[in-house]
């Protein structure tokens, strides 16, 4: 709901603004997105490869990408696995096998997804190709492609991406390259996003400061979405701002930390920053 604000508390949140900030210390957007470069590159051909992928980086195995162990051309496959029940690939479905999608750079990976599946969840059944001729599957002579991940940390929900080359057929050479998700629970990431850009012309001087259960946001320059997330990354509070300067009152949250995100609604830049309340 949004709030007219008096003189008064607009210049105390702004004369407190400089502590606030030093309380909290600036969390930048970066910060948000974690990234790992496979460094070198991991690539495997013919019979048996595997690669195990870490999204998070915790000692727990999230998928599992890897070659049937078939030699035959006409049935090997090449197949990525969901380790745990809750863990899905983004595709198209099928009564067996399901078939992850090829995705381009910047394409969304988010609860919007049409296809989520883990079809035989420990038994490899997402087929990225299958056959000699490359006849099922979508991942056929793909360079730089990226699959959608989602998984659990915690009992919370999470989105990353993985970036592969994968060769004409399931006895060609395939290649992991990197991936990331967004530390974020429930939010969403873009095929190949590495951090949470702030979009210098439009948000980078937006001020953002916390008083006393409120929130103020000054020179804003465009219409926003707001969303404040505990630091367990469950979300407290949402709306729209389309004033330069804005006041959220969070009288309703417990005292603590919090990040607070910030959207533009047309260029979709976006910015968090921690805040004490």
């Amino acid at each position: 709901m949004k709030k007219t604000t008096s003189l008064k508390l607009s210049k105390q949140l702004a004369k407190y603004g400089a502590l606030t900030v030093a309380i909290a210390g600036v969390a930048d957007a970066s910060g948000q997105i974690s990234y790992t470069n496979v460094d070198p590159d991991f690539s495997s051909s013919g019979v048996g490869g595997e690669y195990f992928l870490d999204l998070d980086n915790n000692g727990t195995n999230d998928f599992r990408i890897f070659q049937n162990g078939v030699s035959s051309s006409s049935s090997a496959a090449v197949l990525i696995s969901p380790l745990t029940a809750s863990n899905d690939v983004l595709g198209s479905s099928g009564a067996t096998y399901a078939y992850p999608f090829v995705l381009n750079s910047g394409d969304a990976i988010s609860s919007g997804g049409s296809a989520w599946n883990n079809n035989g969840f420990s038994n490899g059944f997402q087929s990225l190709n299958y056959g000699s001729s490359c006849s099922i599957g979508n991942w056929c002579s793909v360079t730089d492609g990226f699959i959608g991940l989602r998984f659990n940390i915690g009992g919370s929900i999470h989105y990353g991406w993985a970036r592969l080359d994968v060769g004409a057929g399931p006895l060609d050479t395939w290649t992991v390259k990197d991936f990331a998700y967004n530390q974020t629970a429930n939010q969403s990431i873009m095929a190949g996003q590495q951090t949470l850009s702030v979009e210098t012309n439009i948000l980078e001087n937006v001020r953002i400061v916390a008083l006393n259960k409120s929130i103020g946001l000054y020179n804003l320059t465009d219409t926003a979405n707001y969303k404040l997330f505990s630091m367990t990354g469950k979300q407290v509070l949402e709306g729209t701002v389309t004033d330069n300067t804005y006041v959220i009152e969070a009288n309703t949250v417990a005292s603590g930390v919090y990040i607070i995100e910030l959207i533009d609604v047309n260029s979709k830049a976006a910015i968090r920053k921690k805040v004490v309340l």
